[in-house]
């Protein structure tokens, strides 16, 4: 379906104004056609392809790395393709004369996206049970930290935050441990937060069920925000090394803002690879982690992200996604340095 959206947009462009189609190549791979008259090599933004008649017709194949497999086009506004794991093929014959189509998805000279996701063959070694920590799930542990988040444009916000656990809560009529986290950020979005999140650890299998999280944020501006995953998001370390697990759920969310309440719910589709246990140094020091992969598919995207917690003391260490990069500067774990 989202394959075929993205054909007739192309050709509804192409046939009215002309559109542009925009290749991007993360690391891992790159972008080749059939005709070998495209390509877009790892790690660049390449021209775009002007569309301008009605007898465009290209194959478009992404071509993993050595060490990376192909997990889909991504998603995205005006993405073309997204979610297929097959060749994307672009044409715009057999769209000429039909007014209705195109007078329903004409969009004159806008650009529109092809971009692959590679994933790491995970190729490590290692039990991530190593890195489940039941002491950040018991009643009365409290944790300090300090990380830095760099986005994509280079833009900085430190921040850090305090965190108690505490018992007897429930949510959405489920038993539950509950995280109290009061959280100040500085730089480039300055901004402070209390949120609450409701999980029920499952220690003998080395699991965690999460339920939801309420958050209240006071600046820069008042808002509340309740999550509530249906049934529920799973985090497992139950794991070696290049075993994966795959689930789906229903995040729901409500925002309260300027007296307005927005709902909103969305269907996602994960799948979590675990890695391997490697060295990783962060401003917080040199430590061995427990490296996951996890692909977030979505109703309008495609997310990887890829998280590091330390072994031992469970703490995450870095984590990246969408080009934003997060690495802990220091922390504590019940008054004792990690």
């Amino acid at each position: 379906m989202y394959k075929f959206i993205g054909i007739a947009i192309l050709a509804s462009c192409s046939a009215l104004a002309g559109c542009k189609v925009q290749l991007s190549s993360p690391t891992g791979g790159s972008i080749a056609t059939v005709s070998g008259n495209y390509s877009c090599a790892a790690n660049a933004n390449c021209p775009p392809i002007d569309v301008n008649d009605i007898f465009f017709d290209e194959t478009f194949i992404a071509k993993p790395a050595a060490g990376y497999e192909f997990t889909g086009w991504k998603k995205r506004q005006r993405g073309l393709c997204g979610g297929s794991t097959k060749n994307c093929r672009l044409f715009t014959s057999g769209f000429a004369g039909n007014d209705d189509l195109l007078g329903f998805l004409a969009r004159p000279n806008e650009v529109f996206y092809l971009e692959p996701v590679f994933t790491r063959i995970a190729s490590g070694s290692g039990d991530a049970r190593r890195c489940y920590n039941t002491t950040l799930m018991t009643v009365n542990t409290t944790v300090v930290a300090s990380y830095r988040t760099t986005d994509a444009s280079g833009a900085v916000v430190p921040f850090e935050y305090d965190q108690v656990i505490t018992g007897g809560a429930s949510f959405e009529g489920k038993s539950a441990l509950k995280a109290t986290t009061d959280t100040r950020a500085s730089g480039a979005a300055p901004s402070t937060s209390r949120s609450e999140a409701y999980f029920q650890p499952q220690a003998n299998q080395f699991r965690v069920l999460e339920y939801g999280v309420e958050v209240e944020s006071f600046t820069p501006e008042a808002t509340e925000s309740r999550v509530v995953f249906a049934p529920q998001q799973l985090e497992r370390y139950d794991l070696s090394a290049g075993q994966s697990y795959e689930q789906r759920y229903t995040v729901n969310l409500r925002t309260r803002v300027r007296g307005f309440t927005i709902n909103d719910s969305n269907t996602v589709d994960r799948r979590t690879t675990f890695v391997g246990i490697e060295s990783v140094t962060v401003p917080a020091g040199q430590f061995q982690a427990c490296r996951f992969q996890t692909r977030e598919t979505g109703s309008d995207s495609t997310t990887l992200s890829e998280e590091w917690f330390g072994v031992g003391n469970g703490m995450l260490l870095k984590s990246t996604a969408d080009g934003d990069t997060t690495v802990l500067l220091r922390a504590s774990i019940n008054g004792a340095s990690i």
